[in-house]
């Protein structure tokens, strides 16, 4: 009688016959593959992988904190995304997927529940397993279907086991719900936030609930049962979509959704604001908080309060910018307040020399505000509180700069001169030809650069009164340089010549001017004068004297002959030639 062992041998060797040819074994080892292959995938997940199921060719990972990820391994070009929605101290424990990839359960650790449909987008928060961790679920293999779980066992983190079952009758999706149809009921889920918004309970009079369908064309939603017929309307959807995206901190969304309500709108920037400030992006704070209608002594001193003054002067900039120009009293105080931040700002700047560029685009900045069309009125009329601050910070360029804009030249042209840059001076005065402030600034000038001065006054010709500048020429003609009574002399030429001024007090200070710096000329001008009365422009009394005084004969004995006091004249004339033939 054969053994047990005999007997398992005699199998064995029925089933792998002995192969007596080495050769013929190393071959088929060689042609055979390994029983196990590794293959790495060719995928990237955005985010780390937290938790991964799949069955049936249906592919599901938790990434992050928050996002779902679905790949059809049939269509892997084609990855599905869905945002779990859940609070921040809310993440995935464990994924429970079935057999036909259909139903995905995700536990989640604050023992809270999800499910989502391998048909849908948006996952629905299984209300009644709250209070549960899932640790282990018990799929139906023989009584589900695509929709319907059937009776399933659901496993606790307490050693609790129930049966349930998950039966999203039908679903419809509007705009920012879905509503599903349960087997005695209608609920509607936000899909922003996953929250039920709405339930309906349907009595036991009106029979079975069968199917939901929605109206592609119409918008209304349709529901039957066994006995009767009922249509939802839906009406402003998305009144309180903005509350739910500012929740979210989506607030580009929230304001698309309520930019036709100022009150919403304003608080959606409120609360953008004060998100930005606590996150410290100060700057993206200010430019919300100045689109609010929030109290502005209490923001400014927020930002000052957190010594944010580059925050302070955007939110005040913005702030100005959006007042209406009969708010004046408003736009005077922010007006004053940011010429002081922007000094403080400069003077900081300018003691640092590795900011030099920073101090540049801020002097830009500050010149561009400066220049402002749109506040050039209150510029303006608080034009002496701004020169105050200006010289207050000793900023002496950009109080030029700003005399400019303001056409207040006389203040320029007195800074240059202050300076002794006078032809920088007179540079300002020939541009804008402002004849009460040549009058005002030519005696200075005149005694620093007389030709520049007079090619001046050449240049403005008869819109400058020659008489109105006789004080400042008789003071340098009398006690200046040569070059200084040359230019005097000059500019008396051009307004008798050129400008043919016939004013008495130009052709008597030209007549004094000759008899005492240019006698040779005294003659001519007196020849060419004329000799009757009505031509003379001259006193011929003053020139009388003026001749007689320097001992000019010849001219005295022309001026008698004008004066038709021929006797005196004779004998005059007799004088002057006694003396010349001696």
């Amino acid at each position: 009688m054969s053994s047990i062992l005999d007997e398992y041998e005699d199998s064995l060797n029925s089933r792998h016959p002995v192969q007596h040819s080495s050769r013929f074994v190393n071959v088929r080892l060689e042609e055979e593959k390994p029983i196990f292959n590794k293959q790495r995938i060719d995928f990237s997940p955005p985010e780390k992988i937290n938790h991964f199921a799949v069955c049936n060719n249906q592919l599901c990972m938790s990434l992050g904190k928050d996002t779902l990820l679905r790949i059809d391994l049939a269509k892997p070009d084609r990855p599905n995304q869905v945002e779990l929605g859940r609070k921040e101290d809310s993440r995935v424990h464990k994924l429970f997927l079935d057999p036909t990839g259909s139903h995905l359960v995700i536990s989640l650790s604050t023992s809270e529940c999800l499910y989502l449909n391998r048909n849908t987008q948006k996952v629905r928060s299984l209300s009644r397993w709250r209070g549960h961790l899932i640790e282990s679920v018990g799929w139906n293999k023989l009584l589900r279907t695509e929709t319907n779980t059937g009776p399933i066992l659901v496993g606790t983190s307490q050693g609790i086991i129930f049966e349930a079952e998950i039966s999203p009758i039908s679903i419809v999706l509007t705009q920012f719900h879905f509503l599903l149809l349960l087997p005695d009921r209608v609920k509607a889920i936000c899909t922003l936030n996953g929250q039920v918004v709405y339930e309906d309970v349907f009595p036991d009079k009106f029979g079975t609930l069968k199917k939901m369908i929605k109206d592609p064309a119409g918008g209304l939603v349709w529901i039957y049962t066994e006995k009767a017929v009922f249509r939802y309307h839906i009406q402003r959807e998305a009144r309180d979509v903005w509350q739910m995206y500012m929740s979210m901190n989506k607030f580009d969304l929230a304001k698309e959704y309520c930019r036709d309500r100022p009150e919403c709108m304003d608080i959606v920037l409120a609360k953008e604001a004060e998100h930005c400030f606590q996150d410290k992006r100060y700057l993206e704070s200010a430019k919300c908080y100045a689109l609010t209608q929030n109290y502005f002594e209490e923001i400014a001193l927020k930002f000052i309060e957190a010594k944010q003054e580059e925050a302070l002067k955007e939110f005040l900039l913005k702030k100005l910018n959006n007042l209406k120009q009969s708010e004046k009293t408003q736009i005077t105080l922010l007006v004053t307040w940011l010429t002081e931040l922007y000094l403080n700002r400069l003077g900081l700047l300018q003691s640092d020399e590795g900011k030099h560029g920073v101090f540049q685009e801020t002097r830009d900045e500050f010149r561009k505000f400066l220049s402002s069309s749109k506040h050039k009125e209150c510029l303006y009329n608080n034009r002496t509180t701004i020169y105050d601050l200006l010289a207050s910070h000793g900023n002496v360029d950009d109080m030029v700069y700003f005399s400019v804009i303001m056409q207040d030249y006389e203040r320029v042209i007195s800074h240059h001169c202050q300076h002794d840059d006078y032809s920088a001076a007179l540079e300002v005065l020939s541009k804008h030809c402002d004849e009460k402030l040549f009058y005002k600034f030519s005696p200075i000038l005149m005694q620093h650069i007389p030709k520049k001065v007079v090619d001046a006054w050449i240049q403005m010709g008869s819109r400058l009164e020659p008489k109105k500048l006789i004080p400042a020429l008789v003071n340098y003609s009398q006690m200046g340089s040569t070059q200084q009574v040359n230019e005097t002399i000059r500019y008396m030429e051009f307004c008798v010549y050129q400008l043919t001024v016939t004013e008495e007090a130009i052709h008597n200070y030209l007549l004094s001017l000759y008899a005492k710096y240019k006698p040779d000329s005294l003659l001519w001008y007196l020849e060419q004068a004329g000799s009757h009365l009505s031509d003379i422009h001259y006193d011929l009394k003053y020139a009388l004297r003026l001749c007689a005084e320097h001992g000019y004969l010849q001219a005295c004995v022309l001026v008698y002959k004008i004066m038709e006091l021929y006797e005196e004249a004779v004998d005059l004339a007799l004088q002057v030639s006694v003396l010349m033939n001696m």
